[in-house]
């Protein structure tokens, strides 16, 4: 080959190459890829404890019973094969031909065929009989001789072992930002005292008996509006927008909208127990302790009122770092802060329950309490009305919180020079926050009452009686 022909296909074989590799970058990569189907694949197939973690859990129990512990584990491996023969096989088979990733954005695709409501029907029933298997193991390590010199309750330990393990199987990814905190990493993160954490013991086990509860009615609820989901898609059919008229097209959107819809408000009662446990610690650990915990609970959960979190914290370290404050002047900031401690759990507890409260009222068109039947109808007046009354609580909670915030950092001014100085700019920022958010709450209750006057139109065209009790002032 003359040096110019190879020179070319040189040149020609370097650009493939640059061709080729370039969709590596745009590509997410094979790993990735296999690390999402695999964390996808556990939504949809249960797999057993395997052996050495059930005897870590024998251990933790402080079980001696070798025997015990080896019948158990027998037993469970019986009671587990016709779940991975049955079932989960079906899942398996149906696996590729309904779901997929995406190669360039790694997202899942999923083919809405008969095939698919097979799939769902076998998931329903292996997690279901999964669950039966792990209720009968842990009956049997609960009834297992336990060492003589163990101190632990054999029940309240076994107990919440069983619950620990059911989040596990039955835990569903978060739709909404920190729905699945596990209480005691939020507390161990921050408080690392023994007697601390003895204390707070009672209150996590009874969080945990209600979210056990909590968690079961969501995964069902939540896997019977999936099923409802895929069989509308199914009816509906491939290339259906092109298919239907503009009518009908929006009301297939709307409902397919409102199952989207219910599945993020399967996750509310968690995010109630879980405010709730918050708010409870507050009788169990001490106050600096505690806005901690509170602090950490808005991180994860209500990214909105953390960022205010934040911005306090960052001013308090900026000021006890401060040339111009003595050993005195960082022991007076650090005191007004544990004074002001107690105040400011309750503030950041109240607030994010009523963020809360405020995301159950405009998911309430979907939430538990609506039968599956009756998704897809369109929040009343009522429902508006109620959802935007919880909007301007949440708005007098945060502006509530933030004056809280700026009593505590007021009388850093007298500080110093430079301590004034970021002081001031921390206040004049919480000055634009609260009037965007007064604005916001004015907005809001010009809409309430326009809504009230709606409402009190419509109760006419129902009853005419015109001494008939207002709806909105009820």
């Amino acid at each position: 080959m003359r040096i110019r022909d190879a020179t070319l296909f040189l040149g020609l074989l370097l650009s493939i190459m640059t061709f080729v590799g370039r969709p590596a970058d745009a590509q997410i990569s094979a790993a990735e890829r296999s690390l999402r189907e695999q964390a996808l694949r556990r939504m949809y197939e249960p797999a057993p404890i395997d052996p050495p973690s059930v005897r870590a859990i024998a251990r933790d129990l402080e079980i001696e019973d070798d025997a015990a512990i080896v019948d158990a584990l027998a037993a469970y491996e019986l009671a587990w094969r016709p779940i991975l023969e049955g079932p989960v096989q079906i899942v398996r088979e149906r696996w590729p031909v309904c779901f997929s990733i995406d190669r360039q954005q790694g997202d899942v695709r999923t083919r809405h065929t008969p095939e698919l409501l097979l799939l769902l029907q076998a998931r329903a029933d292996a997690f279901r009989a999964a669950d039966v298997a792990d209720e009968a193991l842990f009956g049997r390590l609960l009834a297992a001789d336990r060492a003589d010199k163990s101190k632990i309750d054999p029940i309240a330990s076994t107990r919440r072992e069983r619950r620990r393990r059911r989040r596990e199987l039955l835990g569903l990814p978060d739709r909404l930002p920190g729905t699945s905190i596990e209480p005691l990493e939020l507390i161990t993160t921050v408080a690392v005292d023994p007697e601390i954490l003895e204390g707070v013991l009672p209150v996590l086990d009874e969080w945990e008996a209600e979210l056990d509860a909590a968690l079961v009615a969501r995964w069902s609820r939540n896997e019977a509006i999936e099923r409802m989901q895929a069989a509308t898609r199914i009816d509906l059919g491939p290339e259906w927008r092109r298919l239907l008229t503009g009518v009908e097209r929006d009301r297939a959107d709307r409902e397919l909208a409102a199952y989207e819809e219910a599945l993020v408000a399967t996750e509310i009662p968690r995010r109630n127990i879980n405010a709730e446990m918050i708010g409870a610690l507050g009788f169990r650990v001490p106050p600096l302790t505690h806005l901690e915990i509170v602090r950490s609970h808005h991180e994860l959960a209500h990214p909105a009122l953390f960022v205010e979190d934040l911005r306090l914290e960052r001013l308090i370290r900026e000021v006890l770092a401060s040339d111009e404050l003595d050993e005195r002047g960082r022991t007076d900031v650090e005191n007004l802060i544990a004074a002001t401690a107690e105040r400011l759990n309750r503030l950041g507890v109240a607030a994010a329950k009523q963020a809360d409260r405020s995301l159950a009222s405009r998911y309430r068109h979907v939430s538990d309490a609506v039968p599956l039947v009756d998704l897809g109808a369109d929040p009343t007046i009522e429902d508006d009305i109620d959802a935007i009354r919880d909007e301007i609580e949440l708005l007098d909670a945060v502006l509530e919180r933030r004056q809280e915030f700026d009593r505590l950092v007021r009388p850093f001014a007298g500080l110093g020079a430079d301590v004034e100085r970021r002081v001031e700019g921390h206040r004049a920022v919480n000055a634009s926050f609260d009037r965007r958010d007064r604005w916001s709450r004015d907005r809001l209750r010009d809409a309430l009452l326009e809504l009230g006057i709606r409402l009190d139109e419509r109760n006419l065209d129902i009853d005419p009686d015109p001494d008939a009790e207002s709806g909105f002032d009820r």
